[in-house]
């Protein structure tokens, strides 16, 4: 990748070789002054479009504006408009389009990441599977996706991600989750879900998937014999009226009120509520309940203390007592 700092103590080196002021050169280019000022910071880049223009008010090719390598002769191939010659010519690697990536477009970028996927496909095919300059052959994998994702359009990182998912597993596809569309997400979490019995890898990009997704999957699972236990990894990205109904189902279900403990903090206090409410009359035992008296309001327990005074529970009162 292009070091910012370094190529703007070059612009800021041949601007001055040239006994220019940065008004000038911003007058030149069209552009403010603080633009400029922000280039020889390194905090920026110019656009691409500006790059040639660039170059030529400081009397240097855009390569040698650039810095040179690999990197640069593809970026000016694309001003050129014969980056697919070059990428064929030369057999650019994903590696050396990661470098230019941040200077460019995204459809630029799709357009070369798809070129060079073409260009690896055709070397396969006719036998010729030496890696490039970045040790790969064929398509694209997942840690030099990682580092293009960024920069591609979302449509194709899209189609990407759900090719490579089978292969990689879900919470290796978080390093790219974050610039995939929520309905590819969603995609990727239904399959997984139908694939595994546990939400580990779940968890691992369950922020970025919808809570409607989210609550189907869980709602699938607990219909699987899953527990809240289990659920406690996703519970933060889900919805709480979809928690709170889950815990009702799972105590109508038959299932244990201290396992309620682990989604708790995610429920709302009248979905927990009514879940310990079903969960006494279920017969439930004293000590399952106590693990959810933490997470009660005080007067759900007084409620909880006249109950047991009414049976004359001492040792529910003991239990409770000490959250009052």
């Amino acid at each position: 990748m292009f070091d910012t700092v370094e190529i703007g103590r070059r612009i800021s080196r041949l601007r001055k070789e040239r006994d220019m002021t940065q008004p000038a050169l911003a007058d030149r280019m069209g552009v403010s002054f603080q633009a400029v000022s922000n280039w020889e910071r390194g905090t920026s880049m110019p656009d691409i479009g500006k790059l040639p223009e660039l170059a030529e008010a400081l009397g240097v090719s855009v390569d040698e504006l650039l810095g040179g390598g690999r990197g640069g002769e593809l970026i000016r191939s694309v001003i050129d408009g014969s980056e697919q010659a070059y990428i064929q010519e030369k057999n650019v690697t994903l590696l050396e389009a990661g470098e230019a990536a941040p200077l460019l477009k995204p459809k630029q970028v799709t357009r070369i990441v798809k070129t060079i996927e073409e260009n690896e496909e055709r070397r396969e095919q006719g036998g010729d599977s030496a890696p490039g300059a970045d040790g790969a052959s064929g398509t694209v994998r997942l840690e030099q996706l990682a580092s293009l994702a960024p920069f591609l359009d979302e449509e194709y990182l899209d189609q990407l991600a759900l090719r490579l998912a089978p292969e990689v597993g879900l919470s290796q596809l978080a390093s790219i989750a974050p610039f995939l569309s929520e309905e590819t997400m969603d995609r990727l979490a239904g399959q997984a879900s139908l694939r595994d019995s546990n939400l580990g890898e779940l968890a691992a990009i369950a922020p970025f998937v919808s809570e409607e997704a989210l609550g189907k999957i869980a709602l699938s699972f607990l219909e699987r014999g899953g527990t809240p236990g289990e659920l406690a990894s996703i519970a933060p990205f889900l919805d709480e009226d979809v928690i709170g109904k889950l815990a009702v189902r799972f105590i109508k279900d038959g299932g244990s009120a201290a396992q309620l403990a682990a989604i708790a903090p995610f429920m709302d206090e009248d979905d927990l509520e009514k879940a310990v409410q079903l969960a006494l009359k279920g017969g439930r035992s004293i000590g399952e309940i106590s693990a959810l008296f933490p997470f009660l309001s005080k007067d759900t327990l007084r409620e909880l203390v006249e109950q047991a005074i009414k049976r004359n529970d001492m040792s529910f009162l003991t239990n409770v007592s000490k959250f009052l």
